[in-house]
């Protein structure tokens, strides 16, 4: 995990300046999620994913308290959410850009209803639920397990109502809404194709439909069979691929860390400025390597 970390924190940084100091591309309506997808991610890097790598080079959670256990719990859950959320928007936003910008996305309280209020919707249900139900707690008090990753459950787990809630809205839906949304956009492209209809300009949308494919992808990989594992045993058998889901939820932890490589390959003129940054820098060190050279054929040519 630390081998992906570090590369994954710096590429971040580099992504978030890049949309700082680059006007044009800040203002495009197409990338205020991603952006706000990207900070989001950063915050996990840097808050949350430290603690189970703490564990897993441990073998225990440390510090053993109270509070860090459920702060722990509070932001793993949250920030989770907020990128399934955030994923799950931008695949339906998607369809709204490429189809319906004329109708949706024109107006002060258009952009606001249809563009900014459903990002900052989540970014805020998830960590209000988790944080009356984890950290105020109001029904029970967690008895936290300093031996298990993440300190174990929430004691909120024990109450059927809340944990099917939690599983279906904070998981399974915006999981399932990935999915959908980019099957549909994908049915949509291939009807407009072979309709022959004009209306759509495919050369403006279809580096904005890739990139949202090969990003999406990468939560559908690692979300879906942990939704349907956790949906099969809740309806069915307790006991489906028991033995695996822990591996499962695992890998769910590659996403933070591979999510800003992934943005990285879907902005080309960001990695040409970044390629174009090292070749320099190596050509200057070239060009220095030969004058030092030739001070020295000189000063010995001089000797002589």
């Amino acid at each position: 995990m630390i081998i992906l970390e570090i590369p994954a924190i710096l590429l971040s940084i580099v992504i978030l300046v890049y949309f700082v100091l680059d006007r044009q591309a800040r203002s495009k309506l197409k990338n205020h999620g991603w952006i706000v997808l990207l900070l989001s991610n950063f915050l996990q890097l840097i808050i949350n994913l430290p603690m189970p790598m703490s564990y897993y080079y441990r073998g225990t959670v440390w510090p053993q308290t109270n509070s860090y256990c459920t702060w722990w719990a509070t932001s793993e859950f949250s920030f989770n959410s907020i990128g399934l959320f955030l994923m799950a928007w931008i695949s339906i936003e998607r369809h709204f850009i490429v189809f319906h910008s004329h109708t949706f996305l024109q107006g002060y309280w258009r952009k606001c209803l249809f563009h900014v209020f459903p990002i900052i919707l989540c970014l805020i249900l998830s960590p209000v639920f988790f944080f009356v139900f984890i950290v105020i707690s109001p029904l029970c008090t967690s008895d936290w397990d300093f031996g298990l990753l993440g300190c174990g459950a929430p004691c909120y787990y024990g109450e059927y109502f809340l944990n099917q809630f939690d599983f279906y809205f904070n998981l399974l839906v915006p999981t399932f809404i990935i999915v959908l949304a980019n099957v549909m956009l994908v049915v949509r492209v291939i009807h407009q194709k072979v309709s022959r209809q004009r209306i759509i300009h495919w050369r403006q949308h279809r580096r904005m439909i890739l990139q949202l494919w090969i990003i999406s992808s990468l939560y559908v990989a690692f979300w879906l069979p942990v939704s349907i594992t956790l949906l099969v045993q809740i309806t069915a058998d307790p006991s489906f691929m028991m033995h695996s889901l822990a591996v499962m939820q695992f890998l769910t932890y590659l996403i933070p860390l591979l999510l800003p490589m992934m943005c990285l390959s879907t902005l080309p003129e960001l990695t040409k400025k970044i390629l174009r940054k090292i070749t320099n820098s190596r050509s200057n060190v070239v060009e220095a390597m030969s004058g030092n050279r030739n001070v020295r054929v000189a000063i010995a040519i001089t000797r002589i």
